[in-house]
C-alpha cells in the first residue's frame, strides 16, 4: 500500500521554505535560513522568550540572478526619475538594482521589504513578482 503525503497548497507538510529574520526594535536582519513553517514559528517564540523581539517574511523569490533584460525596465526607471525622488531613495533602488544584478532575485525582498509604499511603487511589476512579492 503506498503512503498518502498530505500537502499544503502544492508544497509537501514540513518542506522548508527560505525566511528572513529581523530584529524588531531596529529592522536589522539577523539571519536567512530554511525553516518548516512550524520551525520557525517555534524559533521566534524561543527568542521571545529570550526576551528578543523577531519577526520573519518568508522569501519566494528564484534562487538565481535576474537577467540584464529583465533588469532594463528597473535600471531605466531609475534613470529618468533621477531629478524626481529624492536621493536617499534613489540610493535605495539603486542598491536595490545592484543586488539583483549580483545575488539572487529572492535577496532583493530583504531590501524592499522595507521599503514605504511609494518606494515599492518606484519597482516594476514583473521585478516586484520575480523577487517573490505578492500582488493583488
Amino acid at each position: 500500500m503506498k503512503k498518502k503525503v498530505v500537502i499544503s497548497g502544492n508544497q509537501p507538510i514540513g518542506s522548508k521554505h527560505r525566511y528572513a529574520v529581523f530584529n524588531s526594535s531596529n529592522d536589522r536582519l539577523v539571519r536567512k535560513d530554511m525553516f518548516a513553517a512550524g520551525e520557525i514559528q517555534i524559533y521566534l517564540n524561543q527568542k521571545a522568550k529570550e526576551g528578543k523581539s523577531y519577526y520573519a517574511i518568508e522569501l519566494k523569490g528564484p534562487n538565481r540572478k535576474l537577467t540584464d533584460k529583465e533588469l532594463k525596465p528597473f535600471e531605466s526607471k531609475i534613470k529618468n526619475n533621477k531629478t524626481v525622488l529624492p536621493a536617499k531613495d534613489l540610493s535605495d533602488l539603486k542598491d536595490l538594482l545592484r543586488i539583483l544584478k549580483t545575488k539572487p532575485a529572492w535577496e532583493g525582498m530583504i531590501k524592499a521589504y522595507h521599503f514605504d509604499t511609494a518606494m515599492r511603487e518606484e519597482i516594476p511589476l514583473s521585478i516586484w513578482k520575480k523577487m517573490g512579492g505578492d500582488t493583488l
